[in-house]
């Protein structure tokens, strides 16, 4: 992960501004920065989209191949992520730098996306057992500037919404022989769903408090962080932790049940998934077993603004919000969502 050097009187600075839920940009401990997200912006892919989130700027094209099934899945596609860390983002990343964090995030990200409660897997399937679509996922980070896992996660499900993939027929001779036939229109396509593709937030573990969207200035500040990854629908995919250090019980829960939706009385994540949950706890990672069915079944009320106003907005592809005005799909700015959602408050 890239970092940034800090004076120990820089950090105090950062710790003591938080405590009072005051951050060093005058945001609070749980605002988002603008969010700036344009999509079709490579010519040569199937989808493409890119973020920025203050100083991160991240790229991401989506290829669809056709392919075999897995066998474990013969009526499933399948997606593939790949992480490039350009070095320009930071000196960290020059020759092999950043290859293990692309690996960490490549891991993260198939862990989250490449399950029934994410994508609809079968509607990538042309023929059982012998053809299916692959999504190839490339994610290039051009500038590092804090809260990666997050500004990811917002540029895949972007790339994907802007996916078309061909539309193809499966053609069968009188002596069962299959042949595929694609289509040449480029506009006879379909689209993929991306309702319930997951968004993540990150909070990070500064003192005895915690804030969302970190800078590297905060990151630095921040031993530990914990990673949440929740569909539209309230279904958890992945919580992990970031980090070298270590969270307590009590820390987790403190995280799980922050409000940052609208929603008055709602319930918070960890009251919703509390009864659902199978922790499994290994060396440098907090994690919860994603293929439980109860856990597929659980159902989030107090979801952040951030991940309901992403799964809409997306979802809709540029209806609007709640009777505002109707959102590009070219280019979604996150101003006048949040301006939105603080007006119904």
């Amino acid at each position: 992960m890239a970092s940034v050097a800090l004076s120990e009187a820089e950090k105090v600075y950062i710790v003591h501004g938080v405590q009072e839920d005051l951050r060093v940009d005058g945001r609070g401990c749980e605002d988002y920065r603008c969010v700036e997200v344009e999509t079709d912006v490579v010519s040569n892919t199937s989808g493409s989209a890119r973020v920025k989130l203050g100083h991160t700027d991240i790229l991401v094209g989506v290829k669809a191949e056709m392919g075999t099934p897995k066998l474990e899945k013969p009526n499933e596609g399948y997606l593939e992520f790949f992480v490039d860390c350009s070095a320009n983002a930071t000196p960290e990343f020059e020759g092999r730098g950043g290859d293990d964090l692309g690996t960490e995030i490549a891991n993260t990200l198939y862990r989250i996306f490449n399950n029934k409660s994410s994508v609809d897997l079968k509607s990538l399937c042309i023929s059982p057992r012998e053809h299916c679509w692959i999504l190839y996922v490339d994610v290039l980070l051009l500038e590092c500037g804090g809260n990666l896992f997050d500004t990811i996660s917002i540029a895949v499900k972007a790339a994907l919404f802007n996916t078309r993939i061909p539309r193809v027929r499966v053609l069968e001779d009188e002596e069962g022989s299959k042949d595929i036939e694609l289509s040449d229109d480029p506009y006879d396509c379909i689209r993929l769903s991306v309702e319930h593709v997951p968004c993540i937030v990150t909070l990070c573990k500064i003192g005895y408090r915690h804030v969302v969207d970190a800078t590297l200035q905060e990151e630095a500040c921040s031993l530990a962080s914990l990673l949440v990854s929740v569909t539209s629908k309230g279904v958890v995919t992945c919580m992990r932790k970031v980090g070298k250090g270590s969270l307590d019980p009590e820390s987790i829960f403190e995280m799980m049940e922050v409000r940052l939706g609208p929603e008055a009385g709602a319930g918070t994540v960890w009251e919703c998934l509390l009864p659902l949950l199978t922790p499994l706890v290994t060396p440098g990672e907090f994690c919860l077993c994603a293929l439980d069915p109860r856990l597929r079944a659980g159902r989030t009320a107090g979801v952040s603004w951030f991940l309901l106003t992403w799964q809409r907005v997306v979802a809709v592809g540029g209806s609007g919000l709640g009777g505002k005005e109707p959102v590009s799909d070219r280019s979604l700015s996150s101003p006048s969502l949040i301006s939105h959602f603080h007006g119904s408050r």
